[in-house]
C-alpha cells in the first residue's frame, strides 16, 4: 500500500482537482444550502463532470427533484461563484421503503474511528486538503463498517453472497 504522502501530489496535480475540492466544500453544507426539509430526504453522493450525484429517499422525492432541478443547480452555482454544477443525477436509496428518513445515511462515527482518521491525515499540512481527506477517509471507513454489518445481518437469514 502506498503512503498518503505519495498519493496526495498525484491527486492534486489532476486538472479536475480544484473543481472537485470546491464542490466538496459546497456539498458539505448541503442542508444549509437546500434547507433541512429537503436535506432529510437527500444526500449528495458525488460530483463528476459537473453532475451532482444525489441519493434520494424515495421515488416521490425523485419526481419532485426533477421539477426543482433548475432551482437547486442555480443555488449551488451561486454558492460556487461559477457554473460548477450542470446537472443532477438522481439515484434511489437502496433502503427506499424504509420508514426513517435518515436510515440510508452512514452511522455517526465513534471516538475511536475519529482518532484513527486524525492520525491518518496528520501529515497533510494544507488545512483544506486535510479536511477533504478527513471526510473521504471517514466515509470509506464507515462504508467498510456498514458492509461488514450487512454481511453479518444477511448470513443468519440465509441470503447468499
Amino acid at each position: 500500500m502506498e503512503s498518503i504522502g505519495k498519493i496526495v501530489p498525484q491527486i492534486i496535480s489532476t486538472p479536475s482537482w480544484p473543481k472537485r475540492l470546491k464542490a466538496a466544500k459546497i456539498l458539505s453544507r448541503w442542508s444549509e444550502i437546500v434547507g433541512e426539509n429537503l436535506a432529510k430526504f437527500t444526500k449528495p453522493r458525488g460530483f463528476s463532470r459537473g453532475a451532482l450525484i444525489l441519493e434520494v429517499k424515495d421515488s416521490s422525492w425523485m419526481h419532485q427533484l426533477k421539477f426543482e432541478e433548475g432551482h437547486i443547480l442555480k443555488r449551488l452555482n451561486q454558492e460556487a461563484g461559477e457554473p460548477l454544477f450542470s446537472s443532477l443525477r438522481l439515484v434511489l436509496s437502496r433502503g427506499g421503503g424504509s420508514s426513517s428518513p435518515s436510515s440510508f445515511f452512514l452511522p455517526e462515527p465513534d471516538s475511536k474511528l475519529l482518532k484513527k482518521v486524525a492520525r491518518d491525515i496528520a501529515p497533510i499540512q494544507d488545512p483544506e486538503l486535510r479536511e477533504a481527506f478527513a471526510r473521504l477517509r471517514l466515509t470509506l471507513l464507515l462504508k467498510a463498517q456498514r458492509a461488514v454489518q450487512l454481511r453479518r445481518y444477511k448470513r443468519p437469514l440465509g441470503f447468499r453472497k
